[in-house]
Order: structure tokens, then sequence, then C-alpha cells
């Protein structure tokens, strides 16, 4: 019997066990370049428009909302179908919800003042960084320093 208990515990202690998902090359890229495009129409927005006369009217941006928000949906979805990845998944849902909320708060007021610009590029800048340094991680998981 303590033959068995040692061959088990001999057998388990050399498998490894994986909770980590696996790192996606495609979908880094794809959080740059979404994040690149946010940077794009909030800069866009704040340098070449003014609240004055309707320049930041909601209907100049809206097209950049949705293109916008049809690349986090699609991360989001490539996010889901992945095993052992409810982290980044929900990192992705956040991103999504927070996105809808600014382009709905856009849409009701009609205009967006500098400041608010800004605070809205710096809360999105921080949750495409949190899915970048959450794929970063899988790959640190995959090939772990010596």
């Amino acid at each position: 019997m303590a033959l068995l208990y040692l061959g088990l515990f001999f057998g388990i202690s050399g498998c490894k066990i994986t909770l980590v998902p696996s790192f996606d090359a495609q979908i880094q890229e794809q959080i740059e370049s979404t994040s690149k495009e946010i940077d794009r129409f909030y800069l866009t927005m704040m340098d070449l428009h003014t609240n004055e006369e309707g320049g930041r009217a909601y209907e100049k941006f809206r097209e950049g909302y949705i293109n916008i928000e049809v690349e986090l949906i699609s991360l989001l979805n490539k996010n889901k179908v992945k095993p052992l990845n409810t982290h980044s998944t929900r990192i992705c849902e956040i991103t999504l919800q927070i996105w809808r909320k600014y382009k709905t708060e856009h849409k009701e007021d009609n205009s967006i003042p500098d400041g608010l610009i800004k605070l809205n590029m710096l809360a999105m800048n921080d949750l495409m960084y949190a899915m970048l340094v959450a794929e970063k991680g899988k790959l640190i998981a995959e090939n772990p320093p010596n």
C-alpha cells in the first residue's frame, strides 16, 4: 500500500497543471490596434472640434463610436470562447459596458467638454492596458523566466 501511495505521489508531482489560458498574439495585436483607434478617436474629437456651434455633436462621431464598439465586441467574443479565460473576458465586458456608457452620455448631451474627453480617454487607456497585461501574463505563464 505504501508503494502505491509513493507511486501516486511521484506520478502526480511530475504532472503540470495549467490553469491559465494560452497566449494569443492575434488578440494582443487587436488590443493594441483598438487602443490606438480609441486614442485617435478622442484626440481627433478634442483637437479638431469644439463644442461651439455643435462642433462636437454626437452625430459627427457616431460612426467612430460604432467602429470601436465593433472591435470591443470582437475582443469580448474571442476571449469568451477561450477556456479558463474568465479574467480577460470580464475585463472586456467592463470595457464594452463603459464604452457604451460614454457613447450614451455623448448622445444624450449632444456635446462633450475637453475635461470629459480627457477623463474618458484615460479610463479607456487604463482598461485597454489591463487587457494587454492580462494577455501578456498568459505569455509569461507559458514561458516563465528562469
